[in-house]
């Protein structure tokens, strides 16, 4: 945490936020001079206002009576001076005397602030008032050893610090015409940080001791630890040093380590109490107050675990306890908490700080299949144990009359999982392998080295690709009318977060790869994969014509003979280019790997 100057940041504000107010009473003390505006007024036998300004000479004027000196009086022997001269002309009337305008004095501020030289202020100014008007003392100004002098005299030494930590104003003066405030150099200092309530740098006056800056930057927090306490010193040949300490018993006498008298350049650290609470356990799961417990003396699993504090799906034969041992290794104790009710000399089990009580619930949530697309009533259904698909078909009404049986999609969690599982594993095994023949590389020749070295960096691209891909989790399943497909092979036994979409009859083929025109083409009845390959444009250069393969609607995939294949719509044909490296091995696991990955989401491109 960055400490700054204390005091400094209050001249950042506003100056006319600390400007003397003009209108208001003056004091008894207030002295008068050149300027100032004075407001009599008579009544009685005679009435009358007279407003006079005291001249250059230090006069004021008054009808019949003639000029008055008044420069140099303060205001309440000035108010007594005018009613003896009116006493003289006038009887039986009273009268009053008050301030109007009050005149401005200059002085001038030098030193180490902000903006030094000659000011025009208010009469009513005090030290503190001409500081804010000049912007403050700098960072290398001092506040506690501010200089007011007068007629080349040394008038008060303010100490700024009186106000800001004590609210104390009595030596901030009132200012006269030709006063100097004088800021010098900032003296000694120290810096707190840590658990205090007041971390920053503070200006030394004189020498003190810890306890003193301590009260100084508003006292210790509750998170305060003085057994550890530092004090980081720089030495005069600017080495640094450190200096422990421990407060918990400290006197101020000087010899302990509160009376350790500080230096210039001193940082003290507060360091904070232990976060951590030792002498607390942890109840968990199926309880009505789960949380953090204090261990009491002699507590055990049956007072803290009565049957009024568990939930109602509370499972009561395995209770867990995890406890932490001495060498910082875990046990684990189950308990039956049900035969401990019942038992009451069966044996109890003390509970200790830092003891994990977990209470396991007997409720199961629900499992569920979400059906999406072409069905009566598409939704989210609960599903019972063992209950297979064609239940849950039933249950949503059947398929509507536009549902494309061919292109379901059929999704499941864990064998999303198991490629994920088989993806990370695979990426891993040959980044391995990449970073083994980099190494070989270096016994290569440079033209041979640089080619391997760019086939190997074809090869790690590649690799970041098949990394990047999303697992569908997906198993290609044979829908037909329900009739037909109730208890075939393909009426799957359901399991939680399984999804089925079934989308409308595409109209579409796919025509994708190596073709000089990749595209989607109107499917047409009884075309096969040559008409489709020409409305592609034919074979580009790059075709491997040899490797084409058709993906079905329903997430397969099929090779060899495929002149004599059928084609239906949402299929895809895919022509592959032709790929010039020597391990055909690589190849031959890329297309193991990520290839049904790459068909899923071709097949859904082509059928929602």
């Amino acid at each position: 945490m960055a400490l700054h100057q204390f005091g400094y940041s209050i001249f950042n504000r506003n100056i006319s936020t600390f400007a003397p107010i003009d209108n208001v009473p003056v004091g008894s003390d207030y002295v008068l001079g050149p300027g100032d505006e004075l407001r009599i007024t008579i009544w009685g036998s005679l009435e009358n206002t007279y407003i006079q300004t005291v001249d250059h000479y230090g006069r004021i004027y008054l009808p019949t009576i003639g000029p008055v000196r008044v420069w140099g009086l303060n205001f309440s022997q000035a108010e007594k001076l005018i009613l003896a001269h009116l006493s003289r002309y006038y009887k039986d009337f009273q009268s009053s005397v008050t301030m109007g305008h009050l005149r401005t004095i200059r002085i001038y501020i030098v030193g180490e602030v902000a903006q030094p030289g000659a000011y025009n202020i208010s009469a009513l100014s005090t030290i503190t008032n001409a500081l804010f008007a000049a912007g403050g003392p700098n960072k290398t100004g001092s506040l506690r050893n501010i200089q007011l002098k007068r007629n080349q005299h040394m008038v008060e030494y303010f100490d700024f610090y009186d106000f800001l930590l004590h609210g104390d104003k009595s030596r901030d003066l009132r200012l006269e015409a030709g006063d100097v405030i004088f800021v010098p150099p900032i003296g000694s200092i120290a810096g707190i940080m840590g658990k205090i309530k007041r971390p920053a740098i503070y200006e030394l006056k004189e020498p003190i001791r810890i306890n003193d800056l301590i009260t100084m930057a508003g006292g210790l927090t509750p998170q305060s630890y003085l057994k550890r306490v530092q004090i980081i010193r720089t030495k005069p040949n600017a080495e640094r040093e450190v200096i422990d300490l421990d407060l918990t018993h400290a006197e101020k006498d000087g010899t302990t380590p509160k009376g350790i008298e500080l230096q210039n350049g001193d940082l003290v650290i507060i360091y904070p109490t232990d976060p951590r609470i030792y002498n607390t356990f942890s109840l968990n799961g199926s309880i009505k107050h789960p949380g953090e417990y204090e261990v009491k003396p002699g507590i055990t699993i049956r007072q803290v675990l009565p049957p009024e504090s568990l939930l109602p799906e509370a499972y009561l034969d395995n209770v867990e306890i995890i406890r932490f041992k001495d060498d910082l290794t875990t046990e684990v104790i189950h308990i039956n908490l049900k035969k401990l009710w019942e038992d009451e000399h069966a044996q109890d089990i003390f509970i200790q700080p830092h003891d994990l009580i977990t209470v396991r619930s007997e409720f199961k949530a629900p499992e569920s299949i979400t059906l999406t697309g072409e069905f009566k009533r598409p939704g989210t259904y609960t599903i019972q144990p063992g209950e297979r698909l064609s239940s849950v078909i039933r249950r949503a009404g059947n398929f509507t009359n536009v549902a494309y049986l061919k292109g379901a999609v059929f999704t499941r969690k864990a064998v999303q999982v198991r490629e994920k599982e088989m993806l990370d594993q695979f990426v891993k095994q040959y980044e391995e392998g990449l970073l083994a023949e980099g190494q070989a590389l270096l016994s290569y020749s440079a033209e041979n080295r640089s080619i391997r070295e760019l086939e190997i960096a074809q090869r790690r691209q590649q690799l970041k690709l098949i990394a990047s891909r999303v697992t569908l989790g997906r198993i290609v399943i044979h829908l037909d009318t329900i009739e037909k497909f109730e208890g075939s092979q393909n009426d799957l036994i359901l399991q939680d977060g399984d999804i089925l979409t079934v989308p409308r009859e595409p109209v579409e083929v796919m025509v994708l790869g190596s073709v000089r025109n990749p595209t989607s083409f109107v499917y047409k009845n009884g075309k096969n994969i040559q008409y489709y390959l020409n409305r592609g444009g034919g074979f580009s250069k790059a075709a491997d014509k040899k490797e084409i393969y058709l993906l079905k609607a329903d997430g397969s995939a099929l090779i060899g003979f495929l002149k004599l294949r059928n084609i239906d719509p949402g299929d895809a044909i895919v022509v592959p280019p032709k790929i010039e490296i020597k391990d055909w091995t690589w190849i031959k696991d890329v297309a193991t790997i990520a290839g049904q990955t790459a068909l899923t989401f071709a097949a859904l491109s082509i059928l929602l």
